[in-house]
């Protein structure tokens, strides 16, 4: 059932309280699958997030589920059809004195993190003791501060909980133009540092290298294709607080390249000059961690950016 389009019946729409609880007041659809029974025998319960309205059915695929050990059956993550989740992006809650699941749906073309997913279903998890389990997650190589491979692979959830002497790889990309400028793109509404401007950038997958997965956040985040051999590196380092290792990489690019925007991931672009640039860095508007690299790393960077012709010609560093 996991890839099949399931249909939510909304019995307890946005707005209303819970029957035996007049206080709880659902912030999210609720409802029911029909057809599809628990081991008490219950038709299957379901979130459904990222509709504001109240609705009378939604159609979605699962994601996730949230597994109570006090409660018998299971609580559903279901999301829309070729949407991309991570555990990162979606709260399943398993509760040590609980034996049920709790599905959650999301509609199409919206980007949830973990905790916006705990944020939203809070009202009603909160009262059972939960942890995440996420379907398809997205899975990062284990590694230590000198990029060796530890053997085993670690889910995107875990970013902020790995043990000491754990790393996961990190790749940053500088898109730049012949005619001097630099592409910055604004996250989404929905995602961590809502609306803040960064450079592309994030998570290595399991079994990438560094450049690999240069090339494909690019790509998946701006639209721009580009070659590994395309990419010049700026500089790499482990944060050992982060637990990530940093490959920073410049890409130069003509003035009419086109860019296509990710859904759920950003929502803008500018192409700045570098003067334009780095007052964005150094302003409130910028991703704290991205402006922290920058900072620490910008002699390394304009030393770089000016060894590439077209560009310092052009550029007003």
């Amino acid at each position: 059932m996991d890839d099949e389009l399931i249909t939510v019946t909304v019995d307890r729409p946005i707005g209303s309280s819970h029957p035996d609880y007049p206080s709880l007041v659902y912030p999210v659809n609720y409802g029911y699958i029909e057809g599809v029974l628990t081991p008490g025998g219950e038709e299957q319960d379901a979130y459904i997030i990222g509709v504001d309205i109240p609705v009378d059915k939604f159609t979605g695929r699962k994601i996730a589920i949230i597994h109570r050990k006090d409660d018998v059956g299971d609580k559903w993550v279901v999301a829309p059809e070729n949407m991309p989740y991570t555990k990162q992006h979606i709260a399943v809650a398993r509760r040590r004195d609980d034996s049920g699941t709790v599905w959650v749906v999301a509609p199409e073309n919206i980007l949830y993190t973990k905790q916006q997913i705990e944020e939203m279903i809070y009202f009603k998890e909160q009262y059972y003791d939960s942890f995440v389990q996420m379907l398809n997650e997205e899975m990062w190589d284990a590694c230590d501060a000198w990029e060796n491979k530890l053997g085993y692979k670690v889910p995107r959830s875990m970013a902020k909980s790995l043990a000491d002497g754990v790393f996961h790889v990190v790749v940053m990309i500088y898109t730049v133009t012949t005619d001097g400028r630099v592409l910055v793109t604004q996250r989404s509404q929905n995602k961590t540092n809502p609306l803040k401007w960064e450079v592309t950038g994030g998570s290595i997958l399991a079994g990438e290298t560094p450049q690999e997965g240069a090339v494909r956040e690019l790509s998946e985040e701006t639209g721009i294709t580009a070659q590994t051999s395309d990419l010049v590196q700026l500089y790499e380092y482990a944060d050992y607080r982060r637990h990530s290792i940093y490959h920073s990489y410049v890409y130069v690019t003509q003035p009419d390249t086109k860019v296509t925007l990710q859904e759920g991931e950003t929502m803008n672009y500018r192409w700045l000059s570098y003067k334009e640039f780095v007052e964005l860095v150094e302003s409130d508007r910028f991703v704290p961690s991205e402006q922290e690299r920058f900072c620490t790393n910008r002699a390394i960077i304009e030393k770089k950016l000016m060894s590439i012709k077209e560009f310092k010609e052009m550029s007003d560093i």
